[in-house]
């Protein structure tokens, strides 16, 4: 047999006790504190200093000192010392400071009560016929410290929430403030919303976003191919004749408006304003903007600008304020044109491309700004100016050259034999070479000539010499500069002409320096307009020799800079090199 009973741990008399008083108020004592039981709060984790006798607490989680490890215990105070009560399932206890009795579950102390709050854990509704119908209740959605109450109706009803799929059956008015934030489907034909004849404001989809979400808003979405969807903004009102009076409505959206998407939208908007912009009856399109973006839809993007007949205007015009400054287009005819002004009135024709040939007309002259150095790696076809040289320059199969300083008149040559002469200075009958030297003379021819053989005439020979026809394309100021072309060794220690095939063009325009390249002393004369021994070995021509009359003068001292002896520069007497023109 236990000591104690079975439910309060009462102790028992035992027989032939002594001392039976002390046990006997021990259990007096215990049954003081249970029976009846209220304690004063349950907030405390540690006793109050100077309780007075018989005071009861309901010991909170976390409990020191003295009553460390009484949590959700009771703390009786009698006979100046604690008395720890351990609850067992089922015992009520009424708190004092909150006015309501709480029952222990055996793992904590809920609310009960007709009054009183009840744990959303433990509550749920049965129903009467089916006990397996059960309804229950779950807080953990409010906010703590927040009570949400709801009121019933004054009839009979459904209850009614948003969240999820509701159907509402019958007509619903909603009479105050409308707000859903879950899905609300309408499948009514008629749905009204904003009856209100004074001022008022209907939110729809104003809600919170986080940031980088999307939001939605269909308008009368889902009709089948072939219906007919309208949407009315602003106020409307039938007209005579069955039309509809619309006013004007205004669209306010609270920042920017990034997308607007529709596969197929025909806009009948007479006028349109953008940024601020007024459009009127001949600016129908106006925008006010920093720039404006034309992108393209797959590849490509074209701006077309129409008119209606060639004698109109279809053309893009540039203002200062409202007053005209360049207008650049099909101006009065098919022709683009480009037209500036300086007041607004008169304008003239800056350029014209004509439409057939594609040509391009410059009426008021062509200026080119002045360029200090020549560009670095120009095209072909680049023209400029060179301010620091004072010329006009372009660049022509790969080299620079430069324009206006080479107008002498030039015949363009016929197929065969021609000897390059002097065009001024004095006319030496030979040259006699250097060892390891080469006497330069300029030639600018003035068409292109295609050379396909090259001689020089040996008149003292010299054993074992050999030489070698050089020829060196100018640079911008026409001095020496790149080597182009280079023969094979030609005897100069036989007597007579020495013949090679040389296969070189010639650009009109372009100066050229043609020279000898000596091992020896071995003379060459020049050659004659006639009765010149054939380059082949043949007989003498039968007609002259034609002279190449393009040499141009430069002086004999010309700086060494230019990578030669001054020496070998010589443009005053004839060149000693014959040329067949294929």
């Amino acid at each position: 047999m236990s000591d104690t009973t079975t439910h309060l741990g009462l102790p028992y008399l035992l027989a032939a006790q002594a001392q039976k008083h002390v046990t006997h108020n021990e259990a007096l004592r215990l049954l003081d504190g249970m029976v009846q039981l209220s304690v004063l709060d349950l907030t405390r984790t540690a006793p109050p200093a100077s309780p007075p006798d018989g005071n009861r607490y309901l010991v909170a989680a976390g409990a020191t000192g003295l009553w460390a490890g009484w949590d959700l215990n009771i703390a009786f105070w009698i006979d100046g010392a604690w008395l720890r009560l351990v609850p067992r399932p089922g015992w009520l206890v009424w708190v004092a400071a909150e006015g309501l009795f709480r029952v222990w579950t055996g793992t904590a102390w809920d609310p009960v009560g007709a009054l009183q709050d009840v744990s959303d854990a433990v509550f749920s509704l049965v129903n009467a016929a089916d006990p397996t119908k059960k309804a229950s209740f779950a807080l953990s959605g409010i906010s703590t410290g927040t009570t949400r109450t709801f009121t019933l109706p004054n009839t009979s009803s459904e209850l009614a929430i948003l969240a999820g799929t509701q159907t509402f059956t019958g007509n619903k008015t909603f009479s105050g403030s409308l707000t859903a934030s879950g899905a609300v489907t309408v499948s009514g034909d008629t749905a009204t919303i904003g009856t209100a004849t004074g001022a008022a404001t209907y939110g729809i989809g104003t809600g919170a976003t986080t940031s980088g979400l999307t939001k939605t808003l269909n308008f009368g979405t889902g009709g089948a191919s072939g219906s007919t969807t309208v949407i009315n903004i602003g106020s409307a009102a039938p007209g005579a004749g069955g039309t509809t009076v619309v006013n004007t409505p205004t669209v306010t959206f609270a920042d920017t408006v990034t997308q607007v998407t529709a596969n197929q939208a025909n806009l009948s908007v007479l006028r349109a304003g953008i940024g601020g912009a007024t459009a009127d009856a001949t600016n129908r399109l106006s925008v006010a903007a920093p720039a404006s973006l034309f992108s393209h839809a797959g590849n490509s993007h074209e701006l077309a600008i129409a008119k209606a007949a060639a004698g109109d205007n279809a053309a893009m015009a540039f203002r200062t304020g409202t007053s005209g400054r360049a207008l650049a287009g099909l101006l009065g005819s098919d022709d683009w044109r480009l037209r500036v002004s300086a007041d607004g009135t008169t304008f003239r024709d800056a350029m014209i491309a004509d439409r057939t040939s594609g040509r391009v007309q410059f009426p008021a002259g062509l200026a080119l700004a002045g360029l200090a150095s020549d560009p670095a790696s120009p095209a072909d076809g680049w023209l400029w100016y060179n301010s620091t040289a004072s010329q006009l320059r372009a660049r022509i199969a790969g080299q620079t050259i430069a324009l206006g300083n080479r107008q002498v008149p030039f015949l363009v040559p016929a197929t065969g034999e021609h000897v390059m002469t002097s065009s001024m200075g004095a006319v030496t009958g030979t040259q006699t070479g250097a060892a390891g030297r080469i006497r330069l003379f300029p030639f600018a021819p003035g068409a292109d000539l295609t050379v396909d053989q090259m001689a020089i005439n040996v008149t003292t020979e010299v054993a074992g010499a050999l030489g070698k026809i050089a020829v060196y394309s100018a640079d911008a100021n026409g001095r020496p500069d790149q080597l182009i072309l280079e023969t094979g060794d030609l005897d100069l220690g036989t007597l007579g002409v020495r013949s090679i095939a040389a296969a070189l063009t010639l650009r009109a325009g372009r100066t050229y320096w043609f020279g000898l390249r000596h091992s020896s002393t071995a003379t060459v004369s020049v050659w004659s307009t006639s009765g010149t021994a054939d380059i082949n070995g043949g007989a003498p021509a039968t007609t002259a020799r034609k002279t190449l009359q393009r040499t141009i003068a430069y002086a004999t001292a010309a700086p060494t800079t230019w990578g030669f002896d001054a020496s070998e520069i010589n443009a005053s007497v004839a060149t000693a090199i014959w040329l067949r023109m294929a």
